[in-house]
């Protein structure tokens, strides 16, 4: 499978998360409140579908931000980082020892049919146009039926996340996807829609506006947005 550009980051695996904040600066925080904002909505979510998931593929995870957060906010007894790039797999593995981890570069030993949940954040704007169909195959194909589909994806209507991207070396170039461009490519490779969100509408200085985001969330106004989808 045509994959990113694995070499660019390769060589940001060791400075990863420093990349990230630069572009985040702006907000007013770190990677780490987006990313326990994204588990703790996500979670709630997937109550209210009557999903607890034991096992869960973290598609695209990078260095492994995500592992601890996912294993612990969702209560995992197996969590599999993949992500093509081996350098980011090796500090992922280094930084991440839970056994219940394991983190593989080599798409062809995802497994399949088998897995509860599948999460991705922000990856596929990284992904080759012409692959995307196939990256969003290989995630169908790790799930058990009805298993979910937890899909982050940054906000192409949001012009301030324009803004960010620009700030971090290896997004510069990115090209993200509209929310129904995503949803196509998931109704392609046999997803079935369950809800889409979108989230991240205030930055730091207007956290107080923050109990909002709720009922703001079908709103394209948010700096990401989620689809939730189920294999039939």
């Amino acid at each position: 499978m045509p994959e990113a550009p694995t070499a660019e980051f390769d060589a940001y695996a060791g400075d990863y998360d420093a990349a990230i904040n630069r572009g985040l600066k702006f907000t007013g925080e770190t990677k780490e409140y987006f990313a326990e904002t994204r588990i703790e909505w996500l979670k709630a979510r997937l109550k209210e579908v009557g999903l607890t998931p034991k096992s869960c593929l973290d598609f695209g995870c990078g260095t492994g931000t995500s592992a601890p957060l996912l294993v612990s906010g969702l209560g995992l007894d197996t969590y599999i980082g993949y992500d093509p790039s081996s350098e980011s797999i090796t500090e992922a593995s280094k930084e991440h020892p839970d056994p219940a981890c394991t983190f593989i570069h080599d798409v062809d030993k995802l497994p399949k049919h088998t897995l509860d949940l599948a999460f991705c954040n922000g990856v596929f704007h990284h992904i080759p146009i012409a692959a995307r169909q196939e990256a969003f195959q290989h995630v169908y194909d790790s799930l058990r039926p009805g298993g979910w589909f937890a899909f982050w994806e940054n906000n192409k209507w949001n012009p301030i996340v324009h803004l960010l991207m620009s700030r971090v070396p290896f997004d510069r170039d990115a090209i993200m996807l509209f929310p129904g461009e995503a949803a196509r490519h998931m109704e392609r490779a046999g997803f079935k829609i369950g809800l889409r969100d979108y989230l991240f509408v205030f930055p730091a200085s207007l956290k107080a506006l923050r109990p909002l985001e709720p009922a703001l969330c079908k709103l394209p106004l948010g700096g990401q947005y989620l689809i939730l989808a189920h294999k039939v």
